[in-house]
């Protein structure tokens, strides 16, 4: 049996969906890139984006093939869903600071996929290299997004004319969303909205759960005057549909309600409340682990999960914060790998020299690698950062290149210093010396070739880094 082809136009292209792969073509000449291995990037898995799976250049066309997650649905088909779930959606896609990035993201309902209750992922992302729709407004693009999630009014009439939601809205409360001058309002609306919604949830939940057991007693005396036979079978039907009911209704209260509170106890760090509502979800120590990672509480991360170290120690670098790691302790329960880990990445930033390159021949961490080698180019240690950059080659060229890359420009660094210095010494030369112009020009022209070769490495460096994403 075949699969069944589904297509969803956006204002770029149209992505082609094939079971749990979703392909997006779009023509070469959209490109501004001068070799395709400069969209690797792209492919490095991120919070909130469909997995990029292969980017392909096939003949005068390039083909971005996503993968996508197990159980998750188009947007384009959000309308189906009761309100709990739109209005859910609609705070998550808010919630995810979908804008701090290095990416452009189209924000029309066909590159966003969702799965209830709050999972939101985007699928074309774009850099500088790449096609991307530049839009005058990036606000009303939310507005429009955030509407069509909620009332199912097409996104692009929205767009060019938000006006005609308000001709078309009757609801007050999602009224309040056209009115929105910012994305802060806007935000603060929505949460609203969804509190409203999922208080109205709870509310019919409860009453058809009560419905359901009348029914239930009712259908009982009816069937009394029968048979006795038949009042058994249907008591036994009725009670397995009033037990289902109830496991049912059941597990969506305790999801909506757990989901509220584990949002309230992270937005106020009650973290004692937060782990409570996380273990009622059933959420993985890993996932507890990612979930403050992603609120750049490393410390509670890993009390959750020792095993997410790394990925805490890689965040903790990107925002220049390594100290930090300092008075950082893992649980009880962590390895002795793991505890052992912690002790380099302490001694990496102490710069312990000793330990570190006696260290560094067992490491086959690349992320370690690399801090180990920017850590001995920091103290003009070449000798060990070349030793470390070699190591890296053979593990992970793209950071071996970059390693390679630091340690040229920390030579060129070096050697603009030097000529800086002999052009300063050159100058202090006493006018009466009939030699002090030909120096001073030796001098200058060292310096200017000196900050040329700067550049380069510098370039290089920029180039070495966005390889790596």
């Amino acid at each position: 049996m075949r699969t069944k082809k589904n297509l969803f136009n956006f204002e770029l292209g149209t992505f082609e969906r094939m079971g749990d792969e979703l392909t997006l073509t779009l023509k070469r000449d959209k490109f501004r890139y001068d070799n395709i291995a400069e969209l690797k990037r792209l492919k490095q898995d991120q919070a909130h984006f469909l997995k990029l799976a292969t980017i392909l250049e096939q003949g005068d066309s390039v083909a971005l093939n996503y993968t996508i997650p197990n159980g998750a649905m188009p947007l384009k088909d959000i309308s189906k869903e009761n309100k709990a779930i739109r209005t859910s959606i609609a705070k998550a896609i808010l919630d995810t600071d979908i804008e701090n990035n290095e990416f452009n993201v189209s924000l029309n309902p066909s590159n966003v996929w969702y799965y209830p209750m709050s999972n939101v992922w985007y699928a074309y992302k774009a850099t500088q290299d790449m096609p991307y729709s530049d839009s005058a407004d990036r606000f009303i693009e939310y507005k429009a997004l955030i509407l069509y999630v909620l009332t199912g009014i097409p996104y692009e009439r929205l767009i060019n004319n938000m006006n005609e939601a308000t001709q078309i809205i009757t609801d007050d409360l999602i009224k309040q969303v056209v009115d929105t001058t910012d994305q802060k309002d806007l935000k603060e609306i929505v949460a609203v909205i969804n509190d409203y919604v999922q208080a109205e949830e709870w509310k019919s939940v409860d009453a058809n759960h009560k419905k359901t057991k009348r029914r239930f007693l009712v259908g009982i005396g009816s069937v009394a005057v029968v048979a006795l036979l038949a009042v058994g079978l249907v008591h036994k039907s009725g009670e397995n549909q009033l037990k289902a009911t109830e496991i049912q209704n059941t597990k969506q209260l305790r999801s909506v309600k757990y989901e509220s509170a584990l949002r309230d106890a992270l937005n106020d760090k009650d973290w004692k409340q937060a782990d409570k509502a996380m273990n009622k979800l059933g959420y993985s120590k890993k996932k507890q682990a990612q979930t403050y990672l992603d609120l750049n509480e490393y410390q509670r991360a890993l009390n959750a999960d020792a095993g997410v170290l790394n990925k805490a120690v890689n965040s903790l670098y990107k925002n220049d914060n390594a100290k930090k790691l300092l008075d950082w302790k893992l649980p009880t329960n962590a390895t002795d790998k793991q505890k052992d880990a912690l002790k380099l990445e302490k001694q990496i930033v102490n710069y312990d020299q000793a330990q570190i390159t006696a260290q560094m021949s067992f490491t086959e961490n690349k992320d370690v690698l690399l801090r180990m080698g920017k850590a001995f180019l920091s103290h003009d240690d070449e000798q060990d950062a070349t030793t470390a950059q070699n190591k890296l080659l053979s593990l992970n060229k793209d950071k071996g290149h970059y390693m390679e890359a630091l340690i040229k420009q920390k030579k060129a660094q070096k050697s603009v210093t030097d000529s800086q210095h002999k052009l300063d010494d050159a100058n202090k030369i006493d006018d009466k010396d009939g030699s002090k112009g030909d120096k001073v020009k030796e001098a200058q022209g060292n310096l200017d070739s000196a900050k040329k070769d700067l550049d380069s490495a510098n370039k290089q460096v920029k180039e070495a880094q966005e390889k790596l994403g």
